[in-house]
């Protein structure tokens, strides 16, 4: 312990022999003495003393003190007694004890010990609140650097902030980023920063092996490396004389190494440094994680614009607020979206009706609802709109145009074929029903003729399904009436009834009382329950139970009709309302022409209906037409279907199409020849 260096000022010998007896309590002291203020204040440059006695009769006494006083020394007043007034006065000067004369030597020493403990006591404030004042200075520095970090995404602009005050908190003259390669064995310099001029010193590598560097131990070890103060020669050659470097992690995986170093200073780095550079490494991980995770979406993001804007079809995304994020050229070119639509919502730039209705429809994530959509430009889309998890909405359009067209020049011509098929099909019938009036026919041939008559059956059948189907698809109007569907139903029951008794069928009709009455077609609404009932009877063995349930919901008019028939397997339910689908089993005998349902679904859709079936293989089926029960017609056809219904492609109304006699049904003999009708 080195001793206390006491600075009199003033002429004061019996201070000076009071210092120099023997006390109780020594205490080890360095004394100087001067003579005047001026001395004094050089003395305390070169003397450095921790007690300062001053004479108070001296001339500038006071002013002295008032310069001394910012410093963490110990100031004794000495000299003659002094009135109170005057005691108090000095204490407000920063005086901090009086030695008056005669000075005993217990007394003095014991008054030097204490000023020394203020002293000491103030030094260690003083440290205190130094340190307090750096670590703030840090923290301010650290929250510069989450600023910077916050405001941008590119390591050119996060990281130098970095190195520049690991620099400067540590002292040190240099300071360097070392950043892992993809395949994780080599460190390359990033960036490096030095505060000793070029010619000094040698630049440091720009690549470092993992495996035999000091950077590459901070990686493998996943601690901080120090070394100095001394001189130290690394593998690469280069001579430091103090060094710390700290790995860069996130998410515990090494992304590269922060490092300062000491190349001509002697001082090192303390453990204050340790703490501080391990913070900044943490900052500096995050950046390069966050920059790398933005340049990576960056670039999906740019193969995603380029894949969408190589889509020929129209595609468009939207959050779940609808708000536009994405969309290629050829849904801007269709829609007519103006260049900035991005990031608008969808309804304020999207002026389309039925785009609107297939957004408010929303599915849930992972499912997808589809529509058909007719631009201004006369193209219709299949429009797809698929619900995911964590971006929105997609949309994708699909043109269809072509595909209209070819259906509506399908239509027609199965229109007119079964048209003028059914002439000389009468004609047939005619002469085969007449075969056994013109001689006996033998067991033979009457097999034939049965045979003939059950296929002109079936071929009839399906003409007139071909030509229900036809006319329905092109968009012609229903006869709309009020009509009670309790009476629709009782007389599809009583129609259907027979077919089920022959086959020991149970037929269940369960209707409440105050069913409310439809607006339809009454003929086409008893076709789409003939039609269920028909397939029930079907496909339902003998003794089973057919049920036909009847109920409001919510203002629509839900039926039901459930069997205990075979059922349909999984993968043929989505496909059985599709014209010309039918179900294959093995060993079925049971004919039909694949056109019921689909007749149904167009009979109910024109309603402004939905119909759909659940069933399983073995349990049977249960068949759920929904139809509206509001005294408006339904919805006017597309301008699609009313350009496929004009004059020019319409078909004769159903009367004129059966206004010719049946000559079989009438008695009569066919007609001579084969007439085109």
């Amino acid at each position: 312990m080195r001793e206390t260096r006491v600075l009199v000022v003033g002429e004061m010998g019996a201070l000076r022999e009071a210092l120099r007896a023997p006390v109780r309590e020594p205490l080890r002291v360095e004394l100087r003495e001067v003579p005047s203020v001026p001395e004094a204040e050089a003395a305390l440059e070169t003397f450095q003393p921790d007690v300062v006695l001053v004479d108070w009769r001296l001339p500038e006494a006071e002013a002295f003190l008032e310069r001394v006083r910012p410093r963490p020394l110990g100031l004794i007043l000495i000299g003659p007694p002094l009135p109170a007034p005057e005691i108090v006065r000095w204490l407000r000067q920063g005086v901090h004890d009086f030695l008056l004369a005669p000075d005993h030597p217990d007394e003095v020493v014991e008054t030097i010990r204490q000023a020394l403990d203020r002293v000491q006591e103030r030094r260690r404030i003083l440290g205190l609140v130094e340190r307090l004042q750096r670590q703030l200075q840090q923290l301010s520095v650290l929250y510069e650097v989450g600023q910077t970090l916050a405001a941008s995404l590119r390591l050119e602009e996060i990281l130098p902030p970095m190195v520049e005050a690991a620099i400067h908190f540590t002292g040190a003259e240099e300071g360097s980023v070392w950043l892992l390669d993809k395949s994780g064995e080599v460190l390359r310099l990033y960036l490096h920063r030095s505060r000793i001029p070029e010619p000094e010193v040698a630049a440091p590598p720009t690549t470092l092996r993992v495996a035999d560097s000091l950077p590459g131990r901070a990686i493998r070890t996943g601690r901080p490396i120090l070394l100095g103060p001394g001189l130290h020669k690394l593998d690469t050659g280069v001579l430091v004389r103090a060094l710390l470097y700290v790995p860069m992690q996130a998410h515990g995986r090494a992304l590269g190494v922060l490092g300062v170093v000491h190349r001509l200073s002697e001082a090192g780095f303390s453990e204050a440094d340790v703490h501080l550079l391990r913070m900044l490494g943490d900052y500096a991980a995050v950046a390069i994680e966050k920059a790398r995770l933005f340049e990576a979406m960056q670039t999906e993001k740019g193969k995603l614009e380029a894949i969408l804007q190589g889509i020929e079809e129209p595609v468009l995304v939207t959050d779940f607020a609808e708000n536009l994020i994405l969309l290629n050229r050829a849904a801007q070119q269709h829609l007519g979206l103006p260049a900035e639509a991005m990031g608008r919502p969808l309804r304020a730039v999207v002026a389309h009706e039925e785009l609107h209705a297939l957004f408010d429809r929303k599915p849930l994530p992972g499912h997808t609802v589809r529509q058909e959509i007719t631009l201004s430009d006369r193209l219709t889309f299949q429009a797809s709109l698929t619900a995911v998890a964590g971006v929105g909405y997609v949309v994708v359009m699909q043109d269809i145009t072509y595909l209209k067209e070819l259906d509506r020049i399908k239509s027609e011509f199965l229109s007119i074929v079964s048209h003028d098929v059914r002439t000389p099909l009468t004609t047939i019938r005619g002469y085969v029903s007449l075969l056994p009036r013109v001689g006996p026919l033998n067991p033979r041939q009457q097999e034939f003729v049965e045979k003939v008559e059950r296929a002109m059956r079936t071929i009839v059948e399906l003409l007139n399904n071909l030509l229900d189907l036809s006319r329905l698809e092109s968009g012609h109007a229903l006869s709309m009436e009020r009509c009670s569907p309790t009476q629709i139903l009782h007389e599809a029951i009583q129609i259907i009834r027979p077919q089920a008794e022959e086959k020991g069928q149970a037929l269940v009709l369960e209707i409440p009382p105050d069913l409310p009455t439809l607006y339809g077609d009454p003929r086409r609404l008893e076709q789409v329950f003939l039609n269920l009932l028909s397939n029930a009877v079907k496909y339902t063995p003998p003794g089973g139970r057919i049920t036909v349930r009847a109920m409001e919901r919510d203002g629509h008019l839900m039926v039901q009709v459930s069997d205990t028939g075979v059922g349909i397997p999984p993968a043929d339910l989505p496909h059985i309302f599709s014209k010309f689908y039918r179900v294959r089993r093995e060993g079925e005998t049971t004919e039909g022409t694949g056109l019921g349902l689909a007749i149904v679904k167009s009979i109910v859709e024109r309603h402004g209906g939905r119909v759909w079936a659940e069933s399983e293989v073995g349990k049977g089926s249960t068949f759920t037409v929904l139809l509206p029960c509001r005294p408006e017609a339904p919805p006017a056809p597309s301008p699609r279907r009313a350009r496929e219904a004009s004059p020019q492609h319409a078909e004769p109304p159903h009367e004129q199409q059966h206004s010719q006699p049946d000559p079989i049904a009438a008695g009569q003999a066919p007609p001579e020849g084969n007439p085109t009708g």
